[in-house]
C-alpha cells in the first residue's frame, strides 16, 4: 500500500512583528462609514443600523454588516433590550 509523498510546512512569524506583545491592542483600520458611526457614538448620539443605511445610501443589511464587525473588534457593544439599547463606545461604558 503506497500512500504517497508527502511534505511539511512550517510557518515562522515574520521578523516585523516579533516585536508585537499579544497584551497590547493593535489599530483596527475602519471603513468611512464605520467612522462616521464611532464619531456619532462618540458624540453622543444614539444611532442605529437604520441611521448609518440612510446617511450612507447603503442597504441596512451592509450597515448591520458595519456595526457587526466594530462590535466583533471590541471596539463598540449593544448594551439593553433589543428595542430599547443603544450602542457605546467600549472606552465609553468603561468610564461610566
Amino acid at each position: 500500500m503506497e500512500l504517497g509523498s508527502t511534505f511539511r510546512v512550517i510557518f515562522y512569524s515574520h521578523p516585523d512583528t516579533d516585536y508585537l506583545d499579544a497584551n497590547v491592542p493593535i489599530n483596527v483600520p475602519v471603513n468611512e462609514r464605520q467612522q462616521w458611526f464611532i464619531n456619532q457614538l462618540n458624540a453622543g448620539e444614539n444611532i442605529k443600523s437604520t441611521d448609518l443605511a440612510s446617511h450612507w445610501d447603503v442597504s441596512e443589511k451592509t450597515a448591520k454588516r458595519d456595526i457587526a464587525y466594530l462590535t466583533k473588534q471590541g471596539i463598540i457593544e449593544f448594551i439593553g433590550p433589543t428595542k430599547t439599547g443603544a450602542y457605546y463606545l467600549k472606552e465609553q461604558r468603561d468610564v461610566i
